[in-house]
């Protein structure tokens, strides 16, 4: 596996076994999977301290497997293209309903707000009518209280004849 292949590689790791190989640095070998797209799927032998990319302790490194064949790596490439493909696909596809659910949330906002404002206003024209009806209430009082007075002093105060009342008959 050249230089290029490992520091684009993704590595899957099998861990360390008692019949792995020795590393440079006297301690055994571990062994990782390949997610290049030339070796993809295959194993390999890699120093004991390798972590990362960046740091490969001693660099120890041996194949386990063997090369795919021609027709794999056009299989594994095809496979490797229809993944990404999908993953872009994916990425389009939730941009998508992301952008869809942040319509969603702006319209119930401007139709709550709408709401909002139409039972404030229904409130209001309520309480304007509420207003109104206890105005003309108590004018109809006032009013009633006033034809009572008026009855009332017709009836038992006289007119013109000291000792006669209105509703009396002659």
């Amino acid at each position: 596996m050249d230089q290029s292949d490992s520091e684009m590689c993704n590595l899957s790791d099998a861990g360390v076994g008692t019949n792995n190989p020795m590393c440079k640095c006297g301690k055994r070998s571990r062994i990782l999977t390949a997610f290049t797209l030339p070796n993809f799927g295959r194993r390999f032998y890699t120093c004991g301290n390798y972590l990362n990319v960046d740091n490969r302790g001693c660099g120890f490194f041996k194949w386990v497997d063997l090369d795919i064949c021609q027709h794999g790596k056009r299989v594994v490439s095809k496979l490797f293209e229809w993944h990404e493909n999908l993953k872009t696909e994916r990425a389009q596809i939730g941009t998508t309903i992301s952008n869809e659910i942040l319509k969603c949330k702006i319209e119930v906002a401007e139709y709550k707000s709408k709401m909002e404002v139409a039972s404030i206003n229904f409130e209001m024209q309520l309480q304007m009518q509420k207003n109104k009806f206890h105005a003309r209430e108590m004018k109809y009082r006032v009013a009633l209280t006033c034809s009572l007075v008026v009855v009332a002093v017709l009836m038992f105060f006289p007119v013109s004849n000291r000792h006669s009342s209105r509703f009396m008959l002659p």
